[in-house]
């Protein structure tokens, strides 16, 4: 006879969960939600637009970036600078090495301890963990009433470009929504927090301090989010990479059936009859030719 199963004994899923995903701090579950969000309104813009091009009213994210660096080449060399330049100070320079300063109460008095690290490094504010020039804990503004002020511009401002811009050119839509998203996401956070006086601190975690928080349940999200930001840097620095690989095959293969200059040795049989097949194919007109 089997022995009867423990009644009210939880699930493996369940104590996997447990294990993992308890226990939360007021500034971890603020990271997770800021920046979850955050993918929520990249990624549903992107599916959008990328599944139902005709009815999305603004391109993606990595075609409204590929079409600035198609018309302004030096747009590349930011991008890949701001990518390299993110994921080297958050390898190169955690809290513990920069230090980080206490948390200011809503009184102006100071909570906690100051961790020392490097002093030739700048502080990092206690609640969203980003550097600044100050060694007084910083005032902190409501990141609830900061999010909302940034949707309700973000929306408005999104609105007039769509009514504005001609309906046949998406761009400034999409400059307008992905370049607002990060304005208001990462670059307005850091920037005034930096300021030696009168700094301010939006109380939610960067997103390389969200990834830490992630890394200490599952640390298989390190390596996750590694590889997502070099194939991420590779995409958007040569888009539409990996889409061009077909291209730059086809062109390589063009130059060696048409080389520029004598060829060293002669095509082989096999080679010829690739070449002509690509000669019959290019010589085809396009689907929309009369």
């Amino acid at each position: 006879m089997h022995a009867p199963a423990a009644e009210g004994r939880p699930g493996w899923l369940r104590l996997w969960w447990k294990a993992h995903f308890t226990g939360f701090s007021r500034r971890e579950a603020w990271g997770y939600g800021v920046w979850l969000f955050f993918g929520l309104i990249v990624v549903v813009p992107e599916v959008w637009a990328a599944a139902w091009a005709d009815s999305a009213p603004f391109p993606t994210i990595s075609a409204t970036i590929g079409a600035l660096e198609y018309d302004h080449a030096w747009v590349a060399l930011i991008v890949a600078g701001a990518v390299v330049l993110c994921l080297y100070s958050a390898l190169r320079y955690p809290p513990d090495r920069t230090g980080m300063l206490p948390q200011r109460g809503p009184r102006g008095e100071t909570l906690g301890n100051t961790y020392f690290g490097d002093a030739s490094l700048p502080y990092r504010t206690a609640g969203g963990g980003r550097f600044t020039r100050s060694i007084t804990p910083v005032r902190e503004i409501r990141a609830g009433v900061y999010f909302a002020c940034a949707l309700v511009v973000i929306a408005v401002c999104t609105t007039i470009a769509a009514i504005e811009t001609d309906i046949n050119d998406e761009y400034p839509v999409g400059r307008t929504l992905y370049g607002l998203i990060l304005l208001f996401w990462v670059l307005i956070p850091n920037l005034i927090a930096w300021p030696k006086r009168f700094a301010v601190d939006v109380p939610f975690p960067t997103l390389f301090s969200t990834v830490r928080f992630l890394e200490r349940r599952l640390r298989i999200v390190a390596l996750l989010a590694a590889a997502w930001l070099v194939i991420l840097l590779f995409h958007l620095v040569f888009y539409p990479w990996p889409s061009i690989i077909p291209d730059l095959n086809r062109t390589h293969r063009t130059y060696k059936c048409h080389p520029l200059q004598p060829a060293a040795h002669p095509l082989t049989p096999q080679q010829q009859a690739d070449c002509k097949k690509l000669d019959e194919a290019d010589a085809k007109p396009e689907p929309v030719a009369p």
